[in-house]
């Protein structure tokens, strides 16, 4: 009798594990467009961040202080764009800055050079004010395109 239902019972677990479907395993990767709007400026020329460091001491009987004062300011300058600008960093109206990667770099210098009113905008340093949509990517943005 257990021999019976042993070999009754393999072929039920052979048709069981035969019905079952493949499994695949999906992965999807959305990235999030952002639109930047501001004005184009020359990377290489930025100076991101002054740090004043300050310390004072005084001993008075009985006490010693020590006051520690540390400053850092996000000063960004004038950098406008040139016709040899290889780096470009975007200033937003709310004072960010943002940079973009090597391959964006060089759409950027590519359309720069196509387009006639940027170059005499350029030519007159004048700011140049764009809508750039990208992706962000770490400290920088890969760059879809520019108007």
């Amino acid at each position: 009798m257990k021999k019976l239902a042993s070999v009754a019972v393999i072929p039920l677990f052979a048709g069981f594990l035969w019905a079952q479907s493949d499994q695949v395993t999906k992965t999807e990767t959305t990235t999030t467009k952002t639109t930047y709007n501001g004005t184009l400026m020359d990377a290489g020329c930025l100076s991101k961040h002054t740090e004043h460091k300050e310390t004072t001491s005084s001993t008075a009987p009985g006490q010693t202080s020590t006051t520690t004062k540390t400053e850092t300011t996000n000063e960004v300058t004038e950098c406008p764009v040139t016709t040899t600008t290889t780096t470009f960093a975007l200033q937003t109206p709310e004072g960010k800055v943002v940079r973009f990667d090597d391959p964006s770099n060089t759409k950027i210098v590519e359309v720069v050079k196509s387009k006639k009113e940027w170059n005499e905008l350029i030519n007159d340093r004048k700011p140049l004010k764009v809508r750039i949509v990208g992706t962000p990517s770490g400290d920088v943005v890969v760059m879809e395109s520019i108007r």
